[in-house]
This record gives C-alpha cells, structure tokens and sequence, in this order.
C-alpha cells in the first residue's frame, strides 16, 4: 500500500505519544483507591503509638501529616475537578483521532485544524468547570456561545468519520427537534412540546450541557473514564504479551478434538477474548483473522465461518469479568454495585455459548465435518501451562477486588499490576524495548475512539431527557406496560434490536433505558432484570441484519456477503435472544448466584435493583439449566435439519416448538414438553442406531 494513504509519520507519532498519556491518565486515576491506601498504611506504620490515638487524632494526622497533606493536594487538584477527570481524556481522545483522521497530505492542515479547535474548545469548558468547582455558579458568557457549537459539530464530524452517518444523523434529528418542538402541532403526539423560543432554547442547552457535567459531559462519558479505561489499558497489556497467541492455542487444543472443531476454537477463543474486551467488533478483528481461515479449511461455507466468529465475538460482551461498556452503565444507572452485575451475567453467558457451540455442532454434523486434524491439534507444552499463569494471575487478582473489595477502578489498576507483572515474567518477548509503550499505544487510540462516540451519545441522551420527550415517551410507555408482559418485553426488544441496528449498544441502551425510566416499576420486573433484557438485545443487534456490526466485520476477513453472513450469524446466536426471555421468567438465572457474596462472609444480598434471592432456589436454578441445555438441542438440531441424520420438516418443526415449550415458566407446560423432547431425541438415536446395524 503507498505511503500517500497513512498519515504523516510525525503526526502519528504525536498521536502515539498522546495516546500513552491517554492511557497513563486511566492508570493515574485507577490508582487513586490504592495510593490513598498506602498513604494511610505508610503514615499509621511510622508514626509511634498511631493505633493508641482516637479516631478523631488519627484523621487528624492522616490529613496534617506531610505524605497525607501532598496526597489531598494531589487528589483535590488532580482527582477530584470534575473538569480534569471528564474534560483531559476528552480532550486528549480528540487531538489522538483528529492528528490522523484524514490521510491524504493536502489534508493535514485540516488534522492539525480540527485539533487545535478541539484542545481551545474543551480547554474552555475545562476552565469553566473548575471555577463551578470552586464555588461559582454555573453561567454563560459570550464566548460560550461560540465554542459550544464548535465543540459540539467537531464531536459529530468525528463520529461521522470514524463510525458512519446514522448515529450524526440521528443526533442532528434530536438537534432539530429541540429547536422546534414547541412549533409542532398536537397530532404528531408526543413529539409535540414545549413553547419555548429559539433563544430559550439554545440557553436551556447551553447550561444543561456546557455550563454542567450534561450532554457531551454527562453520564456515559463519566462512566467510561472513570470505570472502562482502565480495563481497556488491562486487556491491551495482556494481548501485548504474546497472550492472544497462547489463547488460540489453548482453545485449539480444549475444542480441536470435536465435532467441527475448528469453529469450536473460534467459540472458545471468542468467549476467552471476551473475558479481557467485552467488545464485538475488536474482538472480530483480533481473532477473526486467525479463527475464520481455519473454520474454512474445516469445510465451512464462507459466510457461516464469518457468522461463527460475529456470533462469538458479540457474546464477549456479557463475558465476566470484564463485560462490555453498557455493563458499567447499567451500574451507574441502577446503583448497583458493579460485582453484583457481573455475577448476575455468569449463567446467561454461559447459556449463550452454550448455544452458538450447539449450532455449530449440528451444522457440522451436516456437512460431515469431524474433529480438527491430529497435525492441525497444538499440543500444550510445559511452557505453554506456566504461561498459562498470564491469564489466572491477572483475572483471578482483577476478580478478587472486584468481589472482596468493590471498587472497579482499584480493581483495574491491581489487574493491569498483575498483568505487567505476568506478562514480564511469563514472556520474554514482552521485555522487548516498544512492547509495553506498543500496548499502551493501542490502549489509549482504542479509548480515544470509545470516548468520541460516547460524547456524541451523551449529546443525544442529554437532547432526549431536556427536550421533554423521554417523559412524554414514559408515559405512553408506562399505558404499554399495563398490558400484558410478554407483550412489553416484545415493544422493548424490538426498539432495543432496531435503535441498536445503527447505533452502539451503549447509545441503544440509554435510549431504551430513559424512555424506560418512569415506567419501569409498572413492567413489574426488578430493574436489574428489566436493565440486563435491554443490554442483551441491544448487543444481538450487531449480529441482526439488515445492519449486523459484527457480521460485516467478520465477512471481509471470510471473503463472504455480509448480509448472508448477518444471516448466518443470527441464526447460530438465536440463544441470545431466548436467554433474555428466560431469565425474565426465571430469575433464578440473574440472582440465585448472588448466595456466593454470603458465602464469602458478607451480609445477605439485599437491593432494591435486585429481586429478593431467598425467592429463588437451587432446584430453580437446576431445573432451568436442564431445560435450556435440552431446548437448545431441540431447536439447533431443527433449525440445522440434523442430529446423527437428516431430520424430515415435521420433526423440525417439533422439535423448534417442543424446545421453546420446555423454557415456559409454568411447569404444566414445560414439563410435558421437556418429556416430549427427551423422546424425539431418543426415537431418533434409536432409529439412527437400528439403521447403523441394517447396513453394517
């Protein structure tokens, strides 16, 4: 490729250097929680007669101690400002795109344009922020009247250029509406709202999203600094490390010997990535390129090789421990502790796995293809064991604060420590000058990216919640809701699958969740449930044509059609969009785990985001397991038109209801259908056996 198409090898260099502060300022402020730690241990272990003091001393001295007086300036000069913990990675995410977002050489006077408007104009609501920080009230100036703007359209023309047209469209929708709303008439319902004048508007807007922490300022972007950078910095060390290689070799060697092994790897690759991203479409792109050749060669169609890693991959995202973005949103969103969630998620991950492994089992049985190769099989050496620790030590020490100590952010900082840790230790190659300032490269350009989006998707969050229609939304919600359940969780899926069709699951799940926000004690389901249904779905839409994220990642790589490869993908994924509706009506799925916090010595689960765990029993739990595993079986083999032999239409076609029967939530039902299923599976070993010993 000609060097005309990268950008200047200055300017990326810069963008590099800015991208390792970027990804330093995550590590800094995930360190807060465990320097202020060793400040307090440091200061009581060297001061004598420290545990005879009153409580009342001690916080004394820990505050008018040298150490602890440089530590409070720090954290109340650095940490606290909401300014500088908001507005530097933003501002650092948006000079790192802009410095290469065009390529061509007559165009990096514009590169260099876009960033210094950029630096200028978060710089200014930097300031503003820090004088509110210091007492003032929030106000606008002259000024803001034209850096507002400036910022807002340089965060749209990015989002454009990195991620597509419709998430700026559907912004600049919500832009429009807000100006002129109060100028709609009745019938259009409740798009119809206030009277405002253009003037008012625009100062509505102004304080709401420049003079406070709202809009490109708000709740998504403060989630992601605070919460998701630092597990980004973690994975990115981990994959530096030669650990993505030794991951595709231990999921070659765990799922080689099977059934259409080779896209088993890919499954169990995918769903290992996942535990360290959370993100489809990287997760494609990291693994894809070594997982979808393989699955070819197998024999596998091009486009079900593609669907089988935009299947697994999409599953990373509810893959503990590190989930996707949306799965901190949903945190802050309910006030739930973040560990309670990730624990919440073990079953229904599994559950989704589980079934893209058997649709990949019956379509292999299809097409005759066995197990890998014995010569394609890597054998795991004693290296490859003790290598092995770079997964265990940092996972298990990441879930350790997670569950014992929860605080994420100190969780990711003692998780990137365990990694370095590792990593240095267990690979030589990673004591290489470049590996670790490479890590934190890719660390810091993939933050960049995630916080340039989710500034746009504050803006339109923000645009929904001022401009009234989310109220307006609830209520018409809030009259759906009184109807029958499984009709309102159908509206919430399908909004869920659509919104998400052109945009990110974390904007999908804002939207949904907002226009939720009134109603959600009339659905009648706990929030936790009700928030998990909304973040399952808005992550089945990167695999749902006609716009499937994941699917068209993965078709280039395969060398297939995307939208037959979208297809393909949402057919092997059809368990993610039952476990949803299982967990819903078995909630033993989300909570009976959570017994394990009082296992550990805590006291009793107990939050109103959460259904009472004493509700729910072991045999629950049990019970649904079973009947997952068996209706998978049914509708894989039907959906495939195969078990150990072809399968007639009138077979399939039971075996896809009886399967879905044995998940309804009365046994009256389930039960006979579960005994149906077990039949049909039976009679068809039975007959295939009898024949087997016709022709032998």
């Amino acid at each position: 490729m000609s060097d005309h198409l990268f950008p200047n090898p200055t300017d990326k260099r810069i963008a590099n250097i800015v991208a390792v502060a970027l990804a330093a300022v995550a590590i800094v402020y995930a360190a807060s929680g465990p320097l202020n730690d060793f400040v307090n241990w440091f200061i009581s272990t060297t001061t004598d007669g420290f545990a005879e003091m009153s409580r009342r001393d001690q916080r004394l001295l820990l505050r008018e101690h040298w150490l602890g007086a440089a530590h409070r300036v720090f954290e109340q000069d650095f940490l606290r400002p909401t300014g500088l913990i908001i507005g530097l990675p933003i501002v650092l995410s948006f000079v790192i795109t802009t410095l290469t977002i065009h390529r061509a050489p007559r165009l990096r006077a514009v590169n260099w344009a876009l960033a210094a408007l950029s630096i200028a104009a978060f710089t200014v609501w930097i300031i503003k922020i820090f004088a509110m920080d210091g007492g003032q009230l929030p106000s606008i100036a002259p000024l803001d009247y034209i850096v507002f703007p400036v910022a807002a359209a340089i965060t749209l023309y990015m989002t454009w250029r990195m991620f597509g047209g419709f998430i700026v469209a559907f912004c600049l929708f919500w832009v429009v509406y807000f100006f002129i709303r109060g100028w709609l008439p009745d019938w259009t319902g409740i798009l119809a709202g206030s009277e405002a004048s253009m003037g008012q508007n625009l100062r509505q807007m102004m304080l709401g999203f420049w003079a406070q922490t709202g809009g490109m300022f708000g709740q998504p972007v403060q989630v992601v600094t605070a919460n998701v950078l630092v597990f980004i910095v973690f994975g990115s060390v981990l994959m530096a490390s030669g650990a993505g290689d030794l991951l595709m070799k231990i999921a070659n060697r765990l799922t080689g010997g099977l059934t259409g092994g080779a896209a088993h790897a890919a499954i169990a690759s995918s769903a290992l990535f996942g535990t360290l991203s959370g993100a489809a479409i990287s997760n494609v792109v990291s693994t894809g390129v070594m997982t979808i050749p393989v699955i070819k060669r197998a024999g596998f169609k091009p486009a079900f090789a593609g669907a089988v890693e935009a299947a697994a991959s999409t599953g990373g995202q509810i893959m503990p421990p590190v989930m996707g973005v949306v799965a901190f949103f949903v945190a802050g969103q309910i006030g739930l502790e973040y560990r309670y969630i990730v624990v919440a998620a073990i079953v229904p991950a599994i559950f989704y796995y589980l079934g893209t492994f058997l649709a990949v089992y019956f379509e292999a049985r299809k097409l005759g293809i066995g197990a890998l190769p014995g010569e394609e099989r890597p054998r795991l050496t004693r290296r490859d064991w003790v290598q092995n620790l770079v997964f265990v030590v940092p996972l298990g020490t990441l879930s350790y604060f997670l569950f014992a100590q929860p605080s994420v952010p100190k969780a990711g900082f003692y998780g990137i420590v365990a990694a370095l840790v590792s990593s240095w230790v267990l690979f030589p190659d990673f004591r290489k000058r470049g590996k670790l300032w490479n890590a934190l490269v890719d660390a810091g350009r993939m933050s960049a990216s995630i916080i340039v989006v989710v500034t746009a998707i504050g803006l339109i969050v923000g645009l929904i919640q001022i401009s009234g229609f989310a109220g307006r939304l609830s209520l018409l919600l809030a009259q759906v809701a009184e109807g029958p359940l499984p009709v309102v969780l159908l509206v919430v899926a399908f909004g869920a699958i659509v919104l998400g069709m052109g945009l990110p699951p974390g904007a999908t799940y804002f939207i949904i969740v907002i226009a939720l926000s009134s109603g959600i004690d009339t659905v009648g389901l706990a929030p936790l449930t009700l928030h998990l249904f909304v973040v399952v779905f808005a992550m089945m839409s990167t695999v749902t044509p006609p716009v499937a994220l994941a699917a068209f990642a993965a078709a280039p790589i395969a060398n297939a059609n995307p939208i037959r490869t979208g297809f393909e993908a949402a057919k092997i994924a059809l368990a993610g969009f039952l476990v949803p509706f299982v967990f819903v009506y078995h909630p033993a799925v989300l909570y009976k785990l959570q017994v394990l916090f009082e296992w550990f010595g805590e006291e009793a689960v107990s939050s109103r985001a959460m259904i009472d765990i004493t509700t729910v029993s072991w045999g629950d739990l049990g019970w649904i397991v079973v009947a997952f595993v068996l209706a998978m079986w049914l509708i894989a083999s039907g959906l495939a038109g195969h078990d150990r032999a072809r399968l007639g239409t009138p077979e399939r076609v039971a075996r896809v209801v009886v399967g879905l029967a044995a998940l309804a939530p009365q046994m009256i039902v389930a039960g006979p259908a579960a005994a149906v299923g077990i039949l049909l599976i039976f009679r068809e070993w039975a007959a295939n056996r009898l024949t087997a010993r016709k022709t032998a």
